[in-house]
Order: structure tokens, then C-alpha cells, then sequence
């Protein structure tokens, strides 16, 4: 079915092998087509012209291949790897099923949420074909977010040089113009990125490009990122320099830490209001919007996760990631979610790695996502590049297997 497998570094997967001696012409094809277009969706998080550009960017450039992968080499890709791509479709589907008992025309709103699994699977096909096929793309990919992150820096400079600060947030141009507080988070992926490669060599011009980050995502007024990095960083370095112990003291300390505020926000102690930029009462709004929710099954996944708040008198989205799971899908959705969340975790495993940036991304994400984002599987959003991807990075881009 096509030439001999070539020569690959031992470095590099087994299956990287299986899959060179399995290409044909039609194959080849759809290769550089999957792997050009998840290039051009990641890079977009930072540089595509509008959200709205980046999504179809996703939808032209990786559905038709992934499914043609899915098809054509459906045991290469969801038989190997200890089936970490099929239990990925299995919890997407999962999450899904809510659609099945949201309020309205149940059939119409299955065929409607039905393109948000399609999304979250391509995206993990393109990322497992990515890694078989062209390794070094993976390998590469942290540094090439990170230039394109550097790119985006330099035009939120160039918009605050025309704006000046505004009391809101500055936004950054294009894709990170749309929201300041988006803006920040999506910075500080890329300051994530670069403070990892300077943990072990620090150099003058790594440090400046540093504070310029922090600058900016300061300037954008995005708490939620500072949050994440407040936490995130210290873990980074205990976790680069070899101290498991230290970063599970920290992270214990910042867990007893958010218990002990949500606490006093619960007990009336702090104005969970005003602390939280008026959360807890959209969150409140959103359960009046939702009579039949249950803790364990939720109240549905619905065509629409908007509600016009009659305190904040405006259209907005649930701002959290927990909540909506918790809102649509119950206990069962979060224990679903976060299950795969642990799974990426364990897979990483406790010692550094060339794949510990995505562990750190990931955590900066689900730290973050307290206070933002919405239900996991939508079309895609800004909320992708610190949830699905590393997600998706550290479960596919890792091998396990102790038969090879």
C-alpha cells in the first residue's frame, strides 16, 4: 500500500513506523491537509482575525481529514495507544447525551449540540495524527505558540499605543481583541510557555520578553490569569527542579487557601459579589432560568447557554467552567470531565518532561476556568487552547505502553 516505512529516530513513536509504510497518495493528501489546518487553529488563538475565523478555520481545515482517518485507519488510531482515543469519543458522547433532556424539541436540539462532538473529536484526531506523522511538529509546538504569542504581544502594544489604558482592560488585535480579559489568558499561555524553557537557563532577553507578558496581561485587567499564574508559576518551578514534594505542599496550601475564602464568602464574611465580579448572582440567575436541574443528571444541555441576567441586564454566558458542567450534565458530568483531567495527569506522570508545558498549561486552565468558560463540548472557543488542547496533548501525545 505504499513505500517501505523510513528510518525515524528511536526517539520517535513506534507507530510513527506503522503509519510511513501505510500511506498512499490519498493518505499523504489528507495529512498535510489535517496537520495545516490544526497548525493554522492554534496559531489562530493568537493571530486569526476574528473568533470567527479561527472556528472556521477549524471547521474547513481538520473535519474531512479527521473523518477520513477515522475511517480508513480507525485500528491505528483509536485501537492503539492503550484506546485513549476511543475512551476520549466515548466521555465526548458522554457529555453530549445531556442535549437528550434539555427543555424544547429534543431531536432538534441532538442535531444541534451534535457538531460540538464532532469539533472536540477532530481536534483530538488531528493532534493523535499530528504526533504520528509528524513528530517533530509536536515536539515544536510550544515554541511555535510562543512565537506567535510574542507576535500578539507586540500588537497589544501597538493597540495601547492608540487606545492608552482604559479602564476596562486593553485588548490585544484580531482574535485577542474581542475581550480583554480573553487577551490576558491567552498571554499568559505564552508566558507559561517561555517562563518552562527559562526555568534551568534564565537569559536577559527571555526576562524582558517576561515582564513585557506580565505587563500586558496586568494592563488587560484579567484577574482570572493572574489567578492561574499565581499558582501555576511557583508549582512550575518546584515541579522543573525536581521537588514533587514542595509543589504538592503548594498546591495543598493554595486548595486550603480557596477553601477557606469560599468559606467566608458562604458564612457572609466577604462579598462574594464583589470579589467575584457579580459571579454568584449570574450563577443564581441561571438556576432560576433552569427549574428542573438535579444534581446528578443537571438540567440538560440546551440549544442556547445564554441567559439575559435580570440583575446584570445583559446577555451573558454561565463565566465557569464547573458550573456549566454542574448546570447541564450534574455530578456525573464533572466526575466525567474531570476524570479525563486526572487521566492526562497520571499519563504524564510525576517527573519533569518535554511534555510537562501542557501539564502546566492545563493546570493554569483548570484554575482559571473556575471563573470562566462554558460547557466543554460547544463549538470551538478561546477557552480551547488552555482546556481541549493540552488536554489532548497530554493523552495523545504520550506513550505508555510497556510492550514497546
Amino acid at each position: 500500500m505504499g513505500a517501505q516505512a523510513v528510518q525515524a529516530p528511536a526517539r520517535w513513536p513506534a507507530e510513527a513506523l506503522l503509519m510511513s509504510s501505510l500511506e498512499t497518495r490519498t493518505d499523504r493528501f489528507f495529512s498535510v491537509w489535517l496537520i495545516t489546518g490544526f497548525l493554522l487553529y492554534a496559531f489562530g488563538f493568537f493571530l486569526a482575525p476574528s473568533s470567527k475565523a479561527q472556528y472556521l478555520t477549524l471547521y474547513i481545515g481538520l473535519i474531512l481529514p479527521a473523518l477520513y482517518f477515522s475511517f480508513f485507519h480507525f485500528k491505528q488510531y483509536y485501537l492503539e495507544n492503550n484506546r485513549a482515543l476511543l475512551w476520549i469519543l466515548f466521555i465526548t458522547i458522554a457529555l453530549y447525551l445531556p442535549s437528550a433532556w434539555a427543555d424544547g424539541d429534543t431531536l432538534d436540539t441532538l442535531r444541534k449540540n451534535l457538531k460540538g462532538v464532532l469539533f472536540v473529536v477532530c481536534l483530538s484526531i488531528a493532534i493523535r495524527h499530528t504526533y504520528l506523522t509528524s513528530p517533530r511538529i509536536i515536539e515544536r509546538l510550544p515554541f511555535a505558540l510562543l512565537g506567535c504569542g510574542a507576535l500578539a504581544l507586540a500588537l497589544f502594544y501597538i493597540n495601547l499605543a492608540q487606545s492608552g489604558v482604559v479602564g476596562g482592560g486593553v485588548s490585544g488585535m484580531g482574535n485577542l481583541g474581542e475581550n480583554p480579559n480573553e487577551t490576558g489568558l491567552a498571554l499568559s499561555v505564552s508566558l507559561i510557555i517561555l517562563a518552562a524553557s527559562m526555568a534551568r537557563k534564565p537569559s536577559p532577553a527571555g526576562i524582558l520578553l517576561f515582564v513585557a507578558f506580565l505587563i500586558a496581561i496586568y494592563l488587560a485587567y484579567s484577574r482570572a490569569a493572574l489567578l492561574g499564574l499565581a499558582v501555576t508559576l511557583p508549582f512550575m518551578l518546584f515541579h522543573q527542579y525536581g521537588k514533587p514534594r514542595a509543589a504538592t505542599a503548594f498546591l495543598v496550601c493554595c486548595s486550603a487557601g480557596a477553601i477557606t475564602v469560599a468559606g467566608m464568602m458562604l458564612m457572609g464574611e466577604l462579598d462574594a459579589d464583589e470579589l467575584l465580579s457579580r459571579r454568584p448572582s449570574l450563577w443564581m440567575d441561571f438556576l432560576s432560568h433552569n427549574p428542573g436541574f438535579n444534581w446528578v443528571w443537571g438540567a440538560g444541555l440546551p440549544g442556547s447557554i445564554t441567559i439575559f441576567s435580570d440583575i446584570l441586564q445583559r446577555k451573558l454566558e454561565p463565566h465557569s467552567l464547573y458550573f456549566a458542567l454542574g448546570l447541564r450534565g450534574g455530578i456525573l458530568a464533572i466526575t466525567l470531565f474531570l476524570g479525563l483531567v486526572l487521566a492526562a495527569v497520571i499519563r504524564h506522570g510525576i517527573k519533569p518532561s518535554s511534555n510537562s508545558v501542557w501539564l502546566y498549561i492545563l493546570m493554569f486552565g483548570m484554575i482559571t476556568q473556575c471563573f470562566e468558560g462554558v460547557y466543554p463540548v460547544r463549538p470551538p472557543n478561546s477557552f480551547w487552547l488552555y482546556t481541549w488542547l493540552p488536554l489532548f496533548m497530554l493523552l495523545l501525545t504520550t506513550n505508555k505502553n510497556p510492550d514497546r
